[in-house]
């Protein structure tokens, strides 16, 4: 890779995990409409097993009804990984631990992983697609969250 390209997917690295900080700043100070600034209108995001949210519009109602739910929240991410497919493409993946304290005062946390689709637009790097595969939490029914995929190994 030339020094150019290098310096690059260095600048378009530190954007895309800037907008990865902003989506849960956002979450955590329930600001769904700037929450929902860092995907692009026609997105498409996975929280439940149940399917798809199309559209920031319709993005931005769930949010405004997910966050409702809870007195505070604190996300944190680690573990990100970035791969470019082009100059305008790139797919990531980060773990996600999402503390929780419900309006009735109980509490739940999430440890999960976000896999991501990004795109450069005018406005900069912008998500896709976003979906959320979940390991497994404590306070709620894991069950209710789409799950990791993760490999069973039987020991023999």
């Amino acid at each position: 890779m030339s020094e150019p390209s290098l310096l690059r997917q260095l600048l378009d690295r530190q954007e895309i995990m800037a907008m990865m900080a902003a989506y849960t700043r956002c979450a955590d100070l329930n600001r769904p409409e700037q929450q929902a600034e860092v995907f692009v209108q026609d997105c498409r995001v996975k929280y439940h097993p149940t399917g798809w949210i199309v559209g920031r519009g319709a993005l931005v109602e769930a949010l405004r009804t997910a966050l409702a739910r809870y007195s505070n929240t604190s996300h944190h991410l680690g573990n990100i990984e970035i791969d470019f497919e082009g100059p305008d493409s790139a797919t990531a993946q980060s773990t996600v631990i999402a503390w929780h304290r419900r309006t009735d005062g109980s509490e739940w946390t999430l440890y999960g992983r976000y896999v991501d689709r990004w795109i450069r637009t005018e406005q900069g790097w912008r998500l896709a697609e976003r979906e959320l595969r979940a390991a497994g939490a404590v306070g709620r029914d894991a069950g209710q969250l789409p799950p990791l995929g993760r490999a069973f190994v039987a020991l023999t």
